[in-house]
């Protein structure tokens, strides 16, 4: 059983790129609609009362605020990168990055339509302004630009999104024969997911929403026999024959 690379690499840098659109098309969308509504003035964010009422989040100093952002990314970074390095070392089992390919032709698609539909109010007031969000008149920044941050990308979050996918990815990795290894590699990434969601909510990166949302449907669709059976389709060679014998499944943990 192996990657049909072709397809697979071709599949990725599509999904890439169009990540980096659609990012850019919902900052388009919020900025559009706070010229157009709004006069050009700040949205304020929604009432969050885990926020408002528990944590006190707004009264966090902005410095502070972004500082717990980049730890956001830091987090979700460093969890791909380490599991990436060690199915490289470790197992290389092709079916894996296959599921994870799969998964991400779904969510992206899904969760950047949805919030092209929806437009909600950033969790950071005068979010346009201060990720300097270019004009909605000339729109080919549309297509080139690096959204090193989204304004109104507030229905889904995409960090705990990766982790979730990630952390099964490194569950499936080891034996099923060796259950303690797996327990512990589940609790490790499951303690990194909580920690990250810490930094979310400690820097008001997005509303609590978002990330119970998050969590609930990203754990339901990585164990959907549809993706087990895109995977074998789309990315492994001869990949429905080997799908009748038993396979290692992305089991849910929620």
């Amino acid at each position: 059983m192996s990657l049909r690379w072709c397809p697979t690499i071709s599949c990725a840098v599509v999904l890439f790129y169009l990540n980096i659109v659609l990012t850019n098309l919902v900052s388009l969308r919020q900025k559009w609609y706070i010229n157009t509504f709004l006069n050009g003035t700040s949205w304020e964010p929604l009432h969050d009362t885990l926020f408002v009422d528990w944590i006190k989040g707004y009264n966090i100093e902005q410095y502070v605020s972004f500082a717990l952002r980049d730890m956001v990314d830091v987090c979700t970074y460093g969890w791909v990168c380490i599991t990436i390095l060690a199915w490289w070392v470790f197992s290389r089992s092709p079916i894996l990055p296959a599921k994870v390919l799969c998964c991400q032709l779904v969510i992206i698609p899904c969760f950047s339509i949805s919030q092209l539909l929806t437009i909600v109010p950033d969790a950071t007031p005068n979010c346009v302004d201060i990720y300097d969000i270019p004009s909605d008149l000339d729109l080919r920044w549309v297509f080139w630009r690096w959204p090193q941050r989204a304004c109104g990308n507030m229905l889904w979050s995409s960090d705990l999104a990766q982790l979730i996918i990630f952390t099964q990815v490194a569950v499936q990795m080891i034996p099923s024969y060796r259950k303690r290894l797996q327990f512990l590699v589940w609790i490790l990434g499951e303690c990194w997911t909580f920690i990250t969601v810490i930094f979310i909510f400690s820097s008001k990166y997005q509303y609590s929403m978002d990330v119970f949302i998050t969590i609930i449907v990203v754990k339901l669709l990585i164990t959907h026999h549809w993706i087990d059976y895109m995977a074998n389709y789309l990315f492994i060679k001869n990949g429905l024959y080997y799908e009748r014998a038993p396979q290692i499944e992305m089991r849910a943990t929620i």
